[in-house]
């Protein structure tokens, strides 16, 4: 006759369990355990934070970034093309999405969320703002504002609207592929 021993949940070490977990192998309570399609895991194998899927290396990420960079100005170029924009930027925003997902070597989670959107509504600020910031002296010297001309070039409602359609439609492409 074999005996087992006795085994604890590693976060409840006052709960006697069976139960361990399909990853790691640690011993579980039913408070802890999550079930999934491939058995009964941990709270932390589980919920998928651990897993190769969710980490991004970091030149990945650089790399994601530059792709969302580009893909913002891209975007504040589609907003010049007037009411014709709303229907261009969606696809455009998937299609940006996978661009950022391909450069993102197909990783996902929220770090390359913020990433896609975040770098695509900086791409498009600094396309729409950089003629004003190169053009500052020669607008000074006619007496026009740079600041005046930078703020006169993002009040093209097209712009917002082309912007906020491509960067959600390319987020939600990395959230739910």
């Amino acid at each position: 006759m074999t005996t087992t021993a006795e085994m604890r949940c590693a976060r409840h070490p006052k709960e006697q369990t069976a139960i361990t977990c399909a990853s790691c192998g640690i011993p579980i309570c039913p408070k802890c355990m999550v079930t999934t399609p491939v058995g009964i895991k941990c709270r932390d194998c589980g919920t998928g934070r651990r897993t190769a899927l969710f980490q991004v290396r970091p030149e990945r990420l650089l790399l994601a970034g530059i792709t969302a960079l580009i893909a913002g100005a891209l975007a504040a170029v589609i907003g010049e093309i007037g009411f014709l924009a709303i229907f261009v930027s969606a696809p455009f925003g998937y299609f940006a999405g996978s661009m950022v997902l391909k450069a993102s070597g197909m990783k996902r989670g929220l770090k390359l969320e913020i990433v896609a959107g975040a770098g695509m509504v900086i791409g498009a600020l600094a396309l729409k703002l950089l003629p004003a910031v190169m053009m500052g002296k020669l607008l000074a010297r006619s007496g026009y504002s740079a600041i005046s001309f930078g703020v006169a070039s993002l009040s093209d409602p097209f712009f917002w609207v082309a912007l906020a359609i491509a960067a959600s439609c390319a987020v939600s492409k990395i959230r739910y592929l």
